[in-house]
């Protein structure tokens, strides 16, 4: 039986239980937990002499919870409501008892907030009359978007041609190089909400991204891309008939009978990788999973759906989500994104310590993400007549939540040039239907760029939006089909002896936490053989109130000891650090480190640290790399043989041109 007390607060994050009883401010105040190391596991969290205290170890087998604790007897307990009700007397064990409950928040929607379900995934709901032995743990501690839409002005139209000329000199340049793998692929990456009903024939304008907004040349649209992705919501074709469907469109202008990577689904939600025939030995360690975020998170009508895999030595994720509708349902849209960082099973299973936001060179999450517009329909109307979307812009939710750092942290967009993509009244792209009529009476649907495409990259890689848009000729459902490509560097499986050694010469953090614990870090890489870990930290100290400054000098940090040595592959890699405290094992903030601006005598990195999509400290450090003097030589790559500049008309833009001067083969 599942606990349903109002201090049972599920799997709310470590950083939000400490604000909820900094709130609650009184000794004896409580709440209860997941544990966020160990599955299974729960942490009872209690406040005593105004310090934040979790140091209870539970045990849960045969529907029996058993306490541990340091110095205390055994005690067991049928339920988690009976050990709670057990230690709210005094002489039980704990230093108080357990007096206040702090309650759950309350959410505005209309689904429930508690955990989302995972599937094809370990993680599953939790019940404490389970079977078999789990041993639950708690915690002891005191207290390139870029480019230009053919709709701007006419002196634009050159620059575009400039662009266009450049994409297909990278190209011939990576034919007809001597290159066993290249260095640089197409991505493309589409998301459509299919309104339950079936597809025109073809949708060969969906994937040549052809229509409005940030589209390609004539000249080079009709290219094939080495990997498509293509996230659908409310499809009704079946898995095998909406493959032949898109196989057939790819084949019917490229020619090419391209291979299936993965295809997965969850309810009407489906996710299809396909990638060149030339390319298909390249794939490796592919893995799909599905998050159900639906009424009560057991109904799979939204969540997410993912796929991921190498591509030789480079790491990509696909995401593919529909997320609660509703113009008020912000704050459930903002959880059901966290849920699905969190619990979609993407990925290295040894990088489990991270969310998916960290675990891949390149994620690309695509969807009906529905946010909104708050702006009056009228209002929106008048804009989108003449044009004006920046101004559109200021009123849409997910910019909104993405400028305070709520919702997809870190995330990049390229600047949307057309029309929202939703409600369109069916037949015709000539006007949005914005009166819903329904039961309970008229609802009002603002049109709303609801269908939307970010990425999210490894620090210093490169990776280039090359179009952003959506078809204009496609009216079977009320949503457009939204397109975006990516111009994406990739890099190669690489064979040497080892040789090359990285050598930490000192790490500060600083964490967001009232707990004063001693803390280790996690050393995660493709680079290495092993995870490895540093010794506890030396020194710590409470400058600000609520933050926590930790050190490691260089004795308490170990070295890392690559598997290749090449410094044209080492540049290329990423160290993915996880702090952690050393009595509950429990991460209180992650980061990505790029090895590439790394390879001095002695250089510094700094980059902040996050946790469950939210930014809650940071860190830097000092790094040296030594190379064998043998192993020191590096290739220009092709696209290092173009440059990327910033047009001062259309800020944020960049555009892609020959470079003027090459960069040095070796160095």
């Amino acid at each position: 039986r599942a606990c349903v007390c109002a201090w049972y607060h599920r799997d709310i994050s470590r950083v939000h239980a400490e604000d909820l009883l900094a709130r609650a401010g009184k000794d004896g105040s409580y709440l209860v937990r997941d544990s966020e190391s160990v599955p299974g596991a729960y942490a009872l969290c209690l406040i005593v002499e105004f310090i934040q205290n979790i140091y209870l170890k539970l045990s849960v087998a045969c529907a029996c919870i058993s306490q541990t604790a340091q110095g205390v007897q055994v005690n067991c307990f049928r339920t988690l409501e009976d050990l709670v009700l057990g230690y709210q007397h005094p002489h039980k064990g704990l230093v108080t008892p357990l007096l206040f409950p702090v309650p759950r928040d309350t959410d505005s929607g209309d689904e429930s907030s508690g955990e989302s379900q995972a599937v094809n995934t370990k993680n599953k709901n939790k019940s404490l009359t389970c079977t078999g032995k789990t041993t639950l743990w708690v915690l002891k501690f005191t207290g390139i978007h870029f480019f230009l839409s053919p709709n701007s002005p006419s002196d634009s139209h050159p620059l575009q041609k400039r662009d266009a000329f450049c994409q297909l000199l990278q190209l011939m340049k990576t034919r007809h190089s001597q290159l066993s793998e290249p260095d640089v692929v197409s991505v493309f990456v589409g998301t459509w909400n299919m309104g339950s009903s079936p597809p025109p024939r073809s949708l060969q304008s969906w994937v040549t991204c052809c229509g409005l907004g940030h589209t390609p040349d004539e000249s080079t649209a009709l290219i094939p891309h080495d990997i498509y992705a293509l996230g659908t919501q409310e499809n009704p074709q079946g898995e095998k008939e909406w493959i032949e469907h898109i196989k057939a469109t790819l084949r019917s202008y490229t020619q090419i009978d391209f291979k299936q990577v993965a295809v997965q689904s969850l309810w009407n939600m489906r996710l299809a990788v396909f990638v060149k025939p030339e390319h298909e030995n390249r794939i490796s360690h592919v893995t799909t999973a599905s998050v159900k975020t639906g009424l009560g998170n057991t109904l799979g009508n939204k969540g997410a759906v993912g796929v991921s895999f190498y591509f030789s030595g480079t790491s990509f994720g696909f995401v593919n989500c529909h997320l609660t509708s509703g113009s008020e349902k912000v704050l459930r849209r903002n959880q059901n994104f966290v849920d699905i960082l969190r619990l979609l099973s993407l990925g290295d299973k040894h990088l489990s310590v991270f969310d998916i936001s960290l675990r891949f060179t390149h994620l690309f999450w695509c969807g009906d993400l529905n946010y909104r517009l708050d702006l009056d329909v009228q209002d929106i109307l008048k804009h989108v007549s003449k044009r004006e979307f920046e101004e559109l812009m200021c009123a849409d939710q997910l910019t909104r939540e993405r400028h305070k750092r709520k919702a997809f942290l870190s995330f990049k967009e390229e600047k949307i040039t057309f029309p929202p993509t939703y409600r369109y009244e069916r037949g015709s792209r000539d006007c949005y239907l914005w009166q819903k009529y329904k039961t309970s009476g008229v609802r009002v649907n603002v049109p709303s760029w609801c269908d939307r495409i970010l990425c999210k990259s490894y620090p210093e890689t490169h990776i280039v939006c090359t179009a952003y848009g959506c078809t204009d000729d496609i009216f079977t459902s009320d949503h457009s089909p939204v397109f975006a490509t990516f111009q994406v560097g990739v890099t190669s499986l690489f064979s040497s002896k080892t040789g090359a050694v990285i050598v930490l010469e000192g790490i500060e953090a600083i964490v967001k936490t009232a707990s004063k614990a001693k803390f280790f870090i996690e050393f995660h890489s493709h680079c290495l053989e092993d995870t490895r870990r540093s010794s506890e930290n030396d020194s710590q100290s409470c400058d600000v109130p609520g933050f926590l400054k930790l050190g490691w000098s260089f004795k308490q940090l170990p070295k890392l000891l690559p598997v290749m040595s090449d410094m044209e592959y080492l540049r290329d890699q990423h160290l993915l650090l996880s702090v952690k405290s050393c009595d509950g094992f429990e991460s209180y903030g992650e980061c990505c480190v790029a090895l590439f601006s790394l390879t001095g005598v002695s250089e510094q990195f700094e980059t902040f640290l996050s946790h469950r999509g939210e930014e809650i400290g940071s860190i830097r450090g000092r790094v040296r790399i030594h190379v064998p003097k043998d192993k020191r030589g590096m290739r220009q790559k092709i696209y290092e043989w173009f440059c990327f500049e910033k047009d001062d008309k259309s800020p944020g833009r960049i555009h892609m041109s020959p470079a003027t001067s090459r960069v040095p083969i070796n160095r």
